[in-house]
């Protein structure tokens, strides 16, 4: 069988926030959302679990969730010219904290659950402005 795949995102002009889904097959369709909190000026989702977000301040919270268990990888970005300097780091509330793993200066990865309840989560970047 020849999976196909489509992404469609979405905004909702309160706050806003971002959806992803994804149509593969015959298997249920993964649906990732960000709702930007604090500080968050833009998200964008480049791919179903990758995630852009720009915090010019250096320090954001956002809340994310996924309908299904996923991995997602998150790059922090102060504009679309500059990335974070260095994740100093990533507090979660909800459960997913303990999956929280740092790849490099401005990306880290987390496990989603797939729970209906949105995790919490803040970034701060060491050399914030």
């Amino acid at each position: 069988m020849k999976m196909k795949r489509a992404f469609v995102i979405g905004m909702v002009m309160s706050g806003f926030i971002l959806s992803a889904f994804a149509v593969t097959g015959c298997s249920e369709e993964l649906k990732l959302t960000v709702t930007p909190v604090k500080n968050v000026d833009n998200v964008k989702i480049k791919e179903l679990s990758q995630v852009d977000v720009y915090c010019k301040t250096g320090i954001c919270q956002f809340e994310l969730v996924a309908n299904q268990q996923a991995n997602v990888t998150v790059n922090m970005h102060y504009s679309g010219t500059r990335s974070f300097d260095k994740i100093e780091g990533v507090s979660v509330t909800g459960k997913l904290g303990s999956s929280v793993m740092i790849q490099d200066e401005n990306t880290f990865t987390l496990d989603v659950s797939g729970d209906a309840e949105p995790s919490k989560l803040q970034v701060v970047d060491y050399y914030r402005h």
